[in-house]
């Protein structure tokens, strides 16, 4: 009988184990500092979305939901995928010690995300004038508009404090301290007596959102590393970059039309009271998702360093640890959210309750995402960004045409049926790209156990 690799790899010395173990130790707790910052932020928000839709009402809140839901897909999509691969271009230069590209990039991915979230942001307030804005209401989405660059910066932003590790810097000023800005001055406009409106509301959201994003631009810029060296020639890497955040711009864009094309098709059949309770619904379901966005969080510039160093196995056992770390979490946080989902939902309001009819299917959806971890973000890092594209453009055909056929005659719940139909379809297409990609090293970390465990090396 042939011995297995793991049979023929040379035993590690005790002290490389035991630094192995804090290393892996350390990356749960990344995982477990990014979720609590998460979850401080989702209380946050929570507060927030609390407050706003009893000042709203259902039908001011439905346009107030649809219009951040478009500084959402313009924001994250004006980063041209930058916000993405900075996470797997950065670790590996400053691992080569090549600042000078690291700089590079930087200076690209700046330019890049100003040239497209500008562009997207003109044509997001051509569409508004031209389409009479939604349900009779135009200046909540020429704000939107203007959202979108401040909003898409603070991603890359995001995104470059990721590379590094500096999880704080990454996360606290979009989610802690935006958040609050946004509550304070919701607070300040009530109290001056101002009308409770979805303008108002969204005022006060961009003005919150440039003083986070000019805040983290500051404390970011003050920890980044100048070059010292010569200016580099772009001309062999600029291709690349612009090609991996292209596919990653389609892939996102995808995703985003994916994750809300059954609010948007809910937008377009009924009105926007209805719009509001199946937002409020979506905002419950969605701290599920804060669990595998802290484990990418604290997992990607990771798995970008292993598979720098090549790695395969090391890196399939990582993936596998990450999966499991994803999916517990979130399966029992489902059925806690199962049970007090009623309750959270009234906290909106009385009219929201009827949110609960929608609950279920849309933790299902969330539970469904858990079970291949972060698979998008080890694809992305391999260079395998046409997998997630083609799982994000699945899924988005899978939500439209769903929910055109429910939506008509079944409501917000016909829309949570579309919702989960689309996250099914792309969670099976990440899984089985992640296990075409690793073959073998998966079903060994599998069988073997060493990503559940500590043992994994990094």
């Amino acid at each position: 009988m042939q011995p297995s690799p793991q049979h023929l790899e040379p035993k590690a010395p005790a002290g490389w184990r035991r630094a192995a173990q804090r290393l892996a130790s350390r990356q749960v707790l990344s995982a477990a500092t990014t979720l609590a910052i998460r979850v401080a932020s989702a209380g946050i928000g929570y507060v927030v979305q609390f407050a706003l839709a009893r000042a709203l009402g259902a039908s001011e809140y439905g346009i107030f939901a649809l219009a951040w839901l478009w500084v959402t897909i313009g924001g994250f999509a004006g980063c041209f995928g930058f916000s993405q691969t900075v996470v797997r271009f950065l670790p590996r230069y400053r691992q080569k010690g090549d600042m000078a590209l690291h700089d590079a990039f930087l200076t690209v991915g700046r330019r890049v995300v100003a040239l497209v979230s500008g562009v997207l942001a003109l044509v997001g307030a051509a569409v508004t004038f031209l389409a009479g804005g939604w349900a009779g209401g135009v200046a909540p989405f020429l704000i939107a508009a203007a959202c979108v660059p401040v909003f898409a910066y603070a991603d890359l932003l995001e995104g470059t404090a990721r590379s590094r590790g500096w999880l704080g810097l990454a996360f606290i000023p979009p989610y802690i301290l935006r958040q609050l800005l946004v509550l304070g001055l919701v607070a300040g406009v009530h109290g001056l007596g101002w009308p409770g409106t979805a303008v108002t509301a969204m005022a006060a959201t961009f003005v919150a959102l440039v003083i986070a994003a000019a805040v983290q631009h500051v404390l970011l810029m003050r920890r980044l590393p100048r070059a010292d060296g010569p200016k580099k020639n772009l001309r062999r890497v600029l291709p690349l970059w612009l090609r991996s955040g292209g596919l990653l711009f389609l892939a996102d864009g995808a995703r985003l039309l994916r994750t809300y094309g059954d609010t948007i098709v809910l937008g377009a059949f009924l009105p926007p009271a209805a719009v509001g309770i199946y937002f409020a619904a979506t905002r419950v379901a969605s701290v599920l998702g804060f669990v595998e966005y802290s484990v990418s969080a604290a997992m990607g510039y990771r798995f970008a360093t292993m598979a720098a160093s090549g790695d395969r196995h090391a890196l399939a056992r990582r993936a596998v640890h990450a999966a499991i770390v994803t999916l517990v979490p979130v399966l029992v946080g489902g059925l806690v959210l199962w049970l007090i989902g009623g309750f959270v939902l009234g906290l909106f309001g009385a009219a929201f309750v009827a949110g609960t009819a929608v609950l279920p299917l849309l933790i299902a959806a969330q539970v469904l995402r858990a079970a291949v971890g972060p698979a998008d973000d080890l694809l992305n890092v391999l260079g395998r960004e046409r997998w997630t594209f083609v799982g994000q453009l699945a899924g988005l055909v899978v939500n439209v045409a769903t929910g055109l056929a429910l939506v008509p005659i079944l409501g917000i719940v016909g829309a949570g049926l579309a919702s989960l139909a689309a996250m099914a379809t792309t969670t099976a297409i990440l899984g089985i790209g992640a296990w075409l990609l690793l073959g073998g090293h998966l079903r060994a970390a599998t069988a073997s156990g060493d990503g559940v465990g500590t043992r994994g090396q990094s």
